[in-house]
């Protein structure tokens, strides 16, 4: 059976327009896979209430997961507004045409959130944004299976983020478990 775009946005939930929104966020640039995704989605839902009132974040294998939010995407999938390719996931026309056409969910401040979430995220590698969020986050540790692997890389890690400016001195200290003056110390030599 064939839904009209009209259909589906009648159907479309805010937390459905915010995954549109962010894979529209910036050019439409792809999302870098499903932990991105679900960091993402974490970061949007702290900020908007009414996101977070829609999904729920459980510690998991890569830190928070939300099922919801999963499902969500799947769907979006099926219904032809987002497609993966290569592991990432990018809005498709029709995925674009409905969120012109829906009624803005979100204010302007809460758009440009969106877009600086992906366009943070999306530049970092997979240990860069598992390390940022085990650190940020430590309530979302405890399913993790890949933890230790990533903390034992910390101090590189955060390094790599001060180094590209991806984070302020005080936050790459902060990941990398050290004061200040002793992480300068680090990135120096």
């Amino acid at each position: 059976m064939e839904f009209s775009l009209e259909d589906i946005i009648e159907d479309l939930t805010d937390l459905d327009l915010a995954i549109l929104q962010l894979l529209h966020a910036g050019n439409n640039d792809p999302l870098k896979g499903k932990v991105a995704f679900q960091k993402e989605m974490f970061l949007i839902a702290d900020y908007i209430e009414k996101i977070r009132e829609q999904v729920e974040f459980i510690p998991h294998t890569f830190g928070p997961y939300s099922e919801v939010a999963e499902n969500k995407m799947r769907n979006l999938k099926s219904l032809g507004l987002v497609k993966e390719k290569y592991h990432e996931y990018h809005i498709t026309p029709n995925g674009v045409a409905v969120l012109s056409k829906s009624k803005s969910a979100f204010t302007e401040e809460q758009i440009d959130a969106i877009r600086g979430y992906k366009e943070f995220l999306n530049d970092l590698s997979r240990d860069e944004i598992l390390i940022f969020f085990f650190v940020s986050y430590p309530d979302f540790i405890e399913k993790s299976a890949v933890y230790e692997r990533v903390i034992r890389k910390r101090i590189p890690t955060a390094l790599s983020l001060y180094t590209k400016g991806n984070v302020s001195l005080e936050k790459a200290a902060f990941l990398a478990g050290l004061p200040v003056e002793t992480f300068l110390d680090q990135a120096r030599e």
